[in-house]
């Protein structure tokens, strides 16, 4: 691209001279007034040249270099293969299985939500509730009646269900070929026919389809055998040591209390968030997090383009509590003292009541306590369920800088070929020997611009993870 504008000189002076009949003498007078300023412009170009060539550098190096460093397309292909392994290792954490249970609940969410919506760490919230800092998964009922019998209650906890039953055939997936569940490359399902951005869109719809029907077959799977061993007990009277006995059932639904987000009946006690002392099903609590990385609208003007703003500016906004819009949303739980059942406590089983038959509800409220702060050590806050928040937001930080990058070379770029160049040429040579200081000062002026924005974008290539890019402000 250096050598355009030579290309353009020689082409303009051909046309001006053949149409005024060939006349060497005005080639020659053009000749003469520009040769004071040949050996300057020799030199203007030479840096013309090197700033074209930084562009370059600059509008490949965030795609191209990188795709060849990594093997290109064989990179990204086991990039997404590590992406869907992930994905599925965390549905599979999902499902409720009858063995995995903690004072009556589980490890895993009864299904009142979509899983797009359970993005929280799987290992992190069964750890919580294996160590009663977070309440069980509990199975709801849809309703109580307060008039229920101890046999009709009993009756009712029995025909629930590990997990809630899921939409066989989503409008979503309509048509979505699955292939064999059993084969984990689903590339031959793609339709290779179409453009490599319709491709991707396909095969993420693909895996998503065949996930949906995984996480069916694997619950019912876990239903069946739930289903065996109440029927094995119906049938001996012995029951197996994770299936909860009668006054376990009477014991955990007889006092339970609605929650006042998703409208279900859960056993007490409930998880109660450390402001305003609400109950919150821990299905519930889970869906709450920070908001996705956005600019504060004080520090920076909605309407100005993305790639124009400061990344450093970019910010995460803690959780704020669905009740009383305090920051920082967390909740305590106080385990049942008489109750400790499942993992690290007694067989379900062989639970039996302190009370032969106790009132339906308690006699005494509990006893209010006051607020409690975001980072005391029994308060389990949104962050915790989603540990890399930060690592997410820096990223977003680092994508943002590269597009920024990226946006400011082509605008370089485009300032280096300007489309009026060619017009009033023999003007511009004529004054030729009086511009070129600051032509040759503006070049420069790009070069640099050019060399920090390379130097930039080579520091955020070389650090994938993004270290390289300071958290800046960040809100906790």
């Amino acid at each position: 691209m250096g050598n355009v504008p030579g290309k353009l000189e020689a082409e303009e002076y051909g046309a001006m001279n053949g149409r005024r009949g060939g006349s060497q003498k005005q080639f020659r007078s053009l000749s003469q007034s520009s040769t004071a300023s040949s050996g300057s412009a020799a030199a203007d170009s030479g840096r013309s040249r090197r700033a074209t060539s930084l562009v370059g550098n600059l509008l490949s190096s965030g795609g191209v270099s990188r795709a060849e460093s990594y093997g290109g397309s064989a990179y990204r292909r086991r990039v997404a293969r590590e992406k869907d392994r992930l994905r599925e290792q965390h549905a599979l954490r999902l499902v409720v299985r009858s063995e995995e249970t903690v004072d009556g609940g589980y490890l895993a969410p009864y299904g009142s939500y979509r899983l797009e919506k359970l993005d929280y760490d799987a290992p992190v919230v069964q750890g919580l509730i294996v160590e009663r800092r977070l309440a069980p998964f509990y199975t709801p009922l849809q309703d109580f009646d307060e008039g229920w019998t101890r046999e009709e209650l009993v009756r009712v906890v029995d025909s629930l269900l590990l997990h809630a039953p899921f939409e066989e055939e989503p409008e979503e997936f309509e048509g979505v070929p699955l292939g064999n569940l059993g084969v984990a490359d689903i590339d031959a399902l793609v339709d290779k026919t179409l453009s490599r951005r319709e491709q991707r869109r396909q095969r993420s719809k693909i895996f998503r389809a065949r996930l949906h029907r995984k996480r069916i077959l694997w619950q019912e799977e876990e239903n069946s055998k739930f289903l065996e061993l109440k029927l094995e007990a119906r049938r001996t009277g012995v029951s197996s040591a994770c299936l909860p006995s009668d006054d376990a059932k009477w014991d955990l639904y007889r006092n339970g209390a609605e929650c006042p987000i998703c409208f279900l009946y859960f056993p007490e006690p409930m998880n109660v968030s450390r402001c305003c002392l609400q109950p919150i099903c821990t299905e519930c609590f889970v869906q709450i997090k920070r908001q996705e990385p956005h600019f504060s609208h004080d520090e920076v003007d909605p309407a100005q383009p993305d790639e124009d703003k400061d990344p450093d500016l970019l910010i995460s906004t803690p959780a704020s509590c669905p009740f009383c819009a305090t920051p920082n949303f967390g909740v305590t739980y106080k385990p049942p003292a008489d109750r400790i059942l499942g993992i690290q406590g007694g067989p379900p089983s062989s639970y039996v009541s302190a009370c032969s038959d106790p009132p339906h509800h308690h006699t005494e409220p509990p006893p209010r306590r006051t607020s409690v702060a975001h980072d005391h050590s029994s308060v389990v806050t949104s962050d915790m369920i989603r540990p890399d928040w930060e690592t997410e937001l820096i990223k977003e930080r680092t994508k943002l800088a590269r597009r920024a990058a990226n946006a400011t070379a082509i605008h370089v770029s485009n300032r280096l070929v300007d489309p009026g160049h060619t017009r009033g040429y023999s003007n511009s040579f004529a004054s030729a020997s009086s511009t070129y200081a600051s032509n040759s000062s503006m070049t420069a002026d790009f070069e640099e611009e050019m060399i920090r924005h390379v130097m930039r974008l080579s520091l955020l290539d070389q650090q994938p993870n993004a270290t390289s890019i300071s958290p800046g402000p960040v809100d906790r």
